[in-house]
């Protein structure tokens, strides 16, 4: 499947310590039935790439219309239009 920004929303910011301006961090949820594997394809998030930042947080609620999981992400990159994460509670 396909990212779908229905089941995106930004709840939350932090501040980041540096104090530089446009610093703050944000926080998302996001829900899907996309599967882990669908999810972590490069470029999945692509569609967001002028609505999240390097360092961001994405708590996903995946496959709900299956085995259902959590995982967590970080944005490690966007640039260019490309938005890369990287997963962050991997056992």
């Amino acid at each position: 499947m396909a990212f779908n920004v229905k089941g995106f929303r930004t709840i939350d910011y932090m501040t980041n310590p540096s104090g530089e301006a446009g610093a703050n961090l944000a926080v998302h949820k996001y829900v899907t039935n996309d599967d882990t594997a669908a999810v972590e394809t490069a470029g999945y998030f692509n569609d967001l790439s002028s609505r999240v930042k390097k360092g961001d947080h994405i708590d996903c609620t995946l496959d709900l219309d299956g085995t259902v999981m959590r995982r967590n992400y970080v944005v490690s990159s966007n640039s260019a239009g490309v938005v890369a994460i990287a997963a962050q509670n991997v056992a």
